[in-house]
């Protein structure tokens, strides 16, 4: 069960689809900003964010909170509304070629960066290329793209070698990097630090106020273009309705839900559960605005004993139950349901075909698979972190059933930082700091999609992407690569259903349930949209 002190910062700790590395900035000086008076304190929005801001390169920021920065201060093609669906946003014009493999696009008029220069063909082609060298999503287009070049300064031309239905969504920024689009130098600079990043979004970040660990601040850039329709998660018109927004960190949640109560703070970004019913008391607004709720799993590691066996995965995936999961992540006054599906239950792809199997826990049978991997009491180190408490919580369970069933269980709590080095570093089997079970949990605007939830990577050696574990299936890295080549939404639907029936043979991990996280704020707050993370734009404060 979750306390008070649960949950701190959880959405922008892990979304497994990686963690910001080391910070890339660049020395450019931000334009010149009239800042002489401070602005009316109903202009400023104060918020706690999920966690510090690290990675200010869009093209290389892993995390949630380097997706929301982002979004901010640059702009992408295309922008996902609140139901994930790619809408353009610098994009004016697409035309499609009947083969769909030729893609023209033309850029809106008067797109200008924070620095006044315009937005070009140029700059685009050199971020996408920027972007495609590194992440999940980028290489899954560079992989099907024949060429990219520049009609004129607004037009470019995109040729693809197969049809790839999942264009305009890669191109929209679901996951993380985003496909972001920079000066055509920044693009180019190659691993040179940034340290005043140069968008062309609604937002200018002020690179002289930032305070690591403690303070980002962001301010209404005037000369933004927003587009005429109305606000649609983050497509739409992204008006700017406060002059300023920063984000303070405040670790402990405790201070921060008193933070919020007393006015000293607007917005909450990711609430523990256990204190909403305390803000909700207070008269505090608490809601889930993502678009789709938190999934948990469990990943076997596939390079060591006993979980490189089939037979063992099976085994976990009977001995645990997602209602007892659940109800440990979410306690009592939480929002959960189980979910059978490899996809986020509620969303497009959500099926539970393939789970018969799985629905109910069978200790007996998972001790005879068990047995039949080869297991002899081996110690099964399950890794888990108290700086994490959800992590902790679906570690604990795990680690009780594993011991209900008659095995040898090692739970290894520790420190965040070191905990996800340590199951991202390949390692040879017995060697020190092996590990065969990591709990977690993922957006669900991420891991709804197999282009984008990268532990449904199967493909092996040195092209994988997928994180932690290093599943090696080629049977069902071939029907993944069959749904994201599919032509239309009908035709991915039905790839993805045959893909889930492989996966529940073989077992990348075991879906684990699903959960709300909510975001809280103060009743003189209006505008907060339903979108993928949260939009900063529309909100007004009275």
């Amino acid at each position: 069960m979750l306390t008070r002190a649960s949950c701190n910062r959880i959405a922008g700790v892990l979304t497994l689809l990686g963690v910001a590395g080391p910070a890339i900035t660049l020395g450019v000086p931000l334009p010149a900003m009239a800042q002489s008076a401070a602005p009316a304190s109903d202009r400023v929005l104060h918020v706690v964010p999920s966690a510090d801001l690290a990675e200010l390169d869009p093209t290389r920021g892993a995390n949630q909170i380097a997706r929301i920065y982002s979004q901010m201060v640059f702009d992408t093609l295309f922008a996902l509304d609140h139901e994930l669906v790619p809408k353009p946003m610098m994009v004016d014009t697409e035309t499609v070629s009947p083969d769909r493999l030729t893609y023209r696009f033309t850029l809106r008029p008067d797109l200008r960066f924070q620095d006044g220069s315009p937005v070009t063909t140029r700059d685009v082609i050199a971020s996408l290329e920027r972007w495609m060298q590194g992440g999940s999503i980028g290489p899954a287009l560079k992989a099907r793209l024949a060429s990219m070049t520049a009609d004129d300064d607004r037009t470019f031309t995109m040729v693809l070698k197969e049809p790839f239905g999942l264009l305009e969504f890669a191109l929209a920024g679901p996951g993380a990097p985003i496909a972001a689009i920079m000066r055509e130098a920044d693009a180019k600079r190659g691993n040179t630090p940034m340290t005043a990043p140069i968008g062309s979004g609604p937002f200018r970040y002020v690179a002289e106020e930032r305070q690591s660990g403690n303070l980002s601040v962001f301010v209404r850039n005037p000369d933004y273009p927003s587009r005429p329709e109305p606000p649609d998660g983050l497509a739409g018109g992204r008006v700017v309705k406060v002059d300023r927004v920063e984000w303070k960190v405040i670790p402990d949640a405790t201070t921060a839900a008193n933070a919020l109560v007393t006015g000293e703070v607007d917005f909450w970004d990711t609430v523990t559960p256990d204190l909403a019913q305390f803000l909700k008391s207070k008269g505090v607004i608490v809601r889930r605005t993502a678009t789709l709720p938190m999934t948990a799993w469990i990943r076997p590691n596939f390079t060591t004993p006993p979980f490189d066996k089939p037979e063992a995965r099976q085994a976990l995936a009977l001995l645990l139950d997602q209602t007892e999961m659940m109800q440990a992540v979410a306690g009592e006054n939480g929002k959960f349901s189980t979910c059978y599906s490899f996809s986020v239950c509620g969303s497009t792809y959500a099926t539970d075909v393939g789970s018969d199997a799985y629905r109910k826990p069978d200790i007996a049978k998972a001790k005879a698979l068990m047995k039949k991997a080869g297991y002899k009491g081996e110690p099964i180190v399950v890794i888990s972190s108290s700086q994490l408490p959800i992590v902790s919580a679906m570690a604990q369970v795990v680690a009780q059933r594993l011991k209900d069933a008659g095995l040898n269980v090692d739970l290894q709590d520790g420190d965040w930082a070191n905990q996800y080095k340590r199951v991202n570093t390949r390692m040879a089997p017995g060697a020190p700091g092996q590990w065969q079970i990591f709990p977690s949990y993922a957006l669900g605007g991420t891991w709804f999609n197999p282009l984008t939830n990268v532990a449904l990577d199967t493909s092996c050696g040195a092209s994988s992407t997928a994180i932690l574990g290093w599943p090696c299936d080629p049977e069902g890295e071939t029907l993944r690569q069959k749904v994201l080549s599919a032509p239309d939404a009908a035709a991915r639907t039905a790839a993805f259903a045959t893909f889930q029936k492989r996966l529940w043979d073989f077992l990348p991990y075991i879906p684990a349930g699903q959960f709300d996280v909510a975001n809280a704020y103060r009743k003189n707050i209006d505008g907060v949209l339903d979108s993928y993370v949260i939009a900063y734009w529309n909100i007004s404060k009275h």
